[in-house]
């Protein structure tokens, strides 16, 4: 077992603030806000909050390479962490240090005064708290965690820009019985906007569109819907991007995945819809090559004990857990050195949709089951491997990731081993790594 951090043994003491680890309300939230004394006026007119079910990460980092590029400072706050927490809190363009985030969580803890709070609401409230008060930050950028009219990141009222990116089936255990479906999704995550801008991305289908349109219709802020209002056309030198400004001739993104054009050109319409800051065409460009790949999304596993197991695989690591990000996933590895074989490592929580994140793979030879290391939640590898199975695909259980690596490098000593399904497991592997 991992010792645990100085944060990580704070944050098991919120862990017992609340009988739920998830409660969606906006009630102790705003409570503790208020206990902060946060003066949400000096970072209202400057805030991006970021909604979806996938791309969020990535049209944050995208518009946080641009801005960086432009010579602005950037507050980032994004959830979950693959590693360590300080990951979440980015001030002035830097990622905060573990001390820095102990004397911050530990101030915001003694004012909470031990009353009901669950742990996103108080890292959110922290991240606000912080952010207001001490940051001489130009913008900020606020990924919602669950949803939108109840996650903690509405908490800050009506402020700059949301940017909606692709929605799709993921977290259904937290809608009402008979509402589990795309369009309650689509209700939780677009009702009760309060933003002087909205951003619509790309989606997996027009229908999504369509009724993220229809459900944004009374909102009265000024819109850009892809299709709409922005569009993109892939060529041989990256994407030519278009919009009511005109049209830029833009690199590839230096993110994996063709799948991330379309979030890079979301970004895109989102910066230049922002006309109080100096962003050039130079800036966009160069944030758009500079964009640093974080932890866990599709990432090669260059080094290390794992790699030395298998030092002739090509090792991946991807946080994609639920149907639409394995969509992403499976058209990436489709890309690679088609001599390859390409197997699957993967663990995965009790409450994802397993069957239709499985039904993106049938071009991998084999599926490993494994269990989640520390965590509690996840699916036995037992039931994992059955549902792999019950969708065609040939599968095993192991132990361990190192010993399902092993496993296929013992039988393929050139295939492609990606190791995904879930945050917790992607962290646990680089850990170990």
């Amino acid at each position: 077992m991992r010792k645990k951090s100085k944060i990580e043994k704070l944050i098991s003491k919120f862990l017992l603030l609340h009988d739920r680890k998830i409660d969606l309300s906006l009630d102790r939230i705003n409570r503790l806000n208020k206990d902060l004394k946060i003066n949400f006026e000096k970072i209202q007119d400057k805030t991006i909050s970021i909604c979806g079910t996938n791309g969020k990460w990535s049209n944050a980092i995208t518009i946080f390479s641009i801005f960086k590029a432009a010579g602005y400072k950037v507050d980032l706050f994004t959830s979950p962490h693959v590693q360590k927490y300080t990951e979440r809190f980015i001030f002035e363009s830097k990622e905060i240090s573990e001390e820095n985030l102990f004397s911050l969580l530990s101030e915001v803890g003694s004012i909470n005064n031990n009353k009901p709070i669950t742990v996103f609401e108080l890292l959110t409230s922290a991240f606000f708290y912080y952010s207001a008060l001490k940051s001489k930050s130009d913008i900020v950028i606020a990924e919602n965690g669950l949803f939108n009219r109840y996650d903690s990141v509405s908490s800050i009222g009506h402020h700059l820009m949301k940017i909606i990116s692709s929605i799709g089936l993921d977290h259904l255990d937290w809608l009402p019985e008979g509402k589990k479906n795309i369009d309650q999704i689509i209700i939780e995550k677009t009702s009760n906007i309060k933003s002087s801008n909205i951003i619509v991305a790309e989606q997996s289908e027009s229908k999504i569109l369509e009724k993220i349109e229809l459900n944004l219709k009374n909102n009265s802020a000024k819109k850009s819907i892809f299709s709409k209002n922005y569009t993109y056309e892939i060529n041989k030198d990256g994407f030519l991007y278009k919009d009511e400004f005109g049209s830029l001739q833009l690199p590839n993104p230096a993110l994996p995945g063709i799948h991330q054009i379309s979030n890079t050109a979301c970004a895109v319409s989102a910066i230049r819809k922002l006309k109080k800051y100096n962003i050039k065409e130079e800036h966009i460009v160069n944030g758009i090559k500079s964009i640093k790949n974080m932890r866990g999304r599709l990432e090669v596993i260059k080094k290390g004990p794992l790699k030395s197991i298998a030092p002739s695989n090509t090792i991946i690591c991807d946080i994609a857990h639920n149907p639409a990000a394995g969509l992403s996933t499976s058209k990436y590895l489709n890309t690679l050195d088609k001599s390859k074989n390409i197997y699957l490592i993967c663990g995965m929580m009790k409450n994802k949709i397993h069957d239709k994140f499985f039904t993106n793979f049938k071009q991998v030879k084999e599926i490993i089951a494994i269990d989640i290391p520390n965590n509690d939640n996840c699916i036995k590898k037992e039931d994992l491997k059955k549902i792999i199975e019950e969708t065609g695909i040939k599968s095993k259980t192991s132990t361990s990731v190192q010993e399902a690596v092993k496993y296929i490098s013992g039988k393929d000593k050139q295939s492609i081993i990606t190791i995904l399904g879930s945050i917790y497991l992607i962290g646990e592997v680089l850990n170990l790594n």
